[in-house]
C-alpha cells in the first residue's frame, strides 16, 4: 500500500517556490499585480490562484508551471464534454493556451493578464457568475483599514484530511459533506470570520441554503478550530511577507466566528429578500452575525 497523503494545509511549502515568490521572478509577478486593481492571490496548498472577475486567470505551482484554462477561449454553446471529444476544437484550445501562457513564462506577467482578461470578459459574457463576482469584489474591497474585516482567504475547502474535517451527513446522503466557506476574515478585534456569501433568493434555498452551512461549520472548524486557526495565521504570514496584506494585521483570538453575508439583488424587492432570509434563518436557530450588503456595496461593515 501507497503511504497515505499527509495535508499540510494552505500555505507555501515548498522553498524553491517561495524563495521565487519573496525574491525571484515570481515576485516581479507579485509586484505587477500590486499595481492592478482587478487581479486578487490566494495562496493554496502549495499553489497559487490569481482571480479575475471571480474566475482563476492563473494557477500557479512554480517559476516554470502553470495553468490557465483553455475553455475560456471556447465561445460555443456545445457541452464541455462535447467539446472534449472534438480533436480538432481541442488541438485549438490547447494552442491558444499554450501560447498564452509562453507570455507568463517568458516573464510579460503585463502582456499574459492584458489578453487573459480580455479572454475571460468574452467568456463572462456569455457565462455570468453574480456570486463569483460578489466574493472577488468584496475581497479587492476589504483590505487592511478599508472596513471593519480584512479578508484573507477566499473558497476554503475543508480537506478530508484535516484534523477538523467534516463530519455532518445530510439525511439523505451516506458520506460527509466536503463544506467550501467563502469568505475568511479578520475583524478590527484580531477574531477570524468564516463568512458564508449568499447573493439574492436563489442562493438561500435547498443544499446551498443557510442551515446547511451552519451545520457542516459547526462539525467541521467549529468543532476543532485551533488548527485551523493556525493555519490561517500561517496563510497571513505569508501573505504579509509577500507583501500582499498590511503587516499591522494580527489574529489574536484562538476562537473563529461564523457568519452571514446576504448581498441584495436587482430581480427581487428588497422585503421578498428580507423575508425570506428571515425563514432560512429560522431554521439555524443560532443568534448567528449577519452583514447585508446593498447593491453595490462593497465594504464588510457592521451595523
Amino acid at each position: 500500500m501507497g503511504k497515505s497523503k499527509k495535508y499540510l494545509g494552505r500555505g507555501i511549502h515548498d522553498e524553491k517556490f517561495f524563495k521565487s515568490l519573496n525574491e525571484g521572478n515570481l515576485k516581479k509577478m507579485l509586484d505587477a499585480i500590486s499595481y492592478d486593481d482587478t487581479l486578487d492571490v490566494q495562496i493554496r496548498e502549495n499553489y497559487l490562484n490569481i482571480y479575475y472577475n471571480g474566475g482563476n486567470i492563473v494557477k500557479v505551482n512554480s517559476e516554470n508551471s502553470l495553468d490557465f484554462d483553455m475553455f475560456y477561449f471556447y465561445l460555443g454553446t456545445e457541452p464541455k464534454k462535447k467539446v472534449k471529444s472534438d480533436e480538432k476544437e481541442l488541438a485549438e484550445l490547447k494552442t491558444k493556451r499554450d501560447d498564452l501562457i509562453a507570455k507568463f513564462k517568458n516573464n510579460d506577467y503585463a502582456g499574459y493578464f492584458d489578453e487573459a482578461k480580455r479572454v475571460m470578459d468574452k467568456w463572462y459574457d456569455n457565462h455570468p457568475k453574480p456570486e463569483r463576482m460578489e466574493q472577488h469584489i468584496l475581497s479587492l474591497g476589504n483590505r487592511y483599514g478599508e472596513s471593519d474585516y480584512t479578508i484573507i482567504d477566499l473558497e476554503y475547502q475543508v480537506s478530508t484530511l484535516s484534523e477538523f474535517c467534516c463530519i455532518y451527513t445530510p439525511k439523505d446522503k451516506e458520506k460527509p459533506k466536503k463544506p467550501k466557506f467563502d469568505i475568511i476574515a479578520v475583524n478590527k478585534d484580531g477574531k477570524l470570520c468564516v463568512i458564508e456569501l449568499k447573493k439574492g433568493i436563489g442562493a438561500l434555498e435547498g443544499t446551498s441554503g443557510l442551515k446547511e452551512h451552519w451545520d457542516c461549520y459547526r462539525e467541521s472548524i467549529g468543532r476543532k478550530p485551533a488548527p485551523f486557526v493556525t493555519e490561517m495565521v500561517k496563510i497571513l504570514a505569508q501573505k504579509q511577507e509577500f507583501g500582499l496584506i498590511d503587516k499591522n494585521l494580527k489574529i489574536t483570538e484562538s476562537i473563529p466566528e461564523f457568519m452571514f453575508a446576504y448581498s441584495y439583488d436587482d430581480k427581487n424587492s428588497r422585503k421578498d429578500q428580507d423575508d425570506k432570509f428571515h425563514i432560512e434563518y429560522k431554521k439555524v436557530k443560532e443568534p448567528i452575525r449577519i452583514i447585508k450588503l446593498e447593491q453595490g456595496t462593497r465594504k464588510l461593515m457592521n451595523e
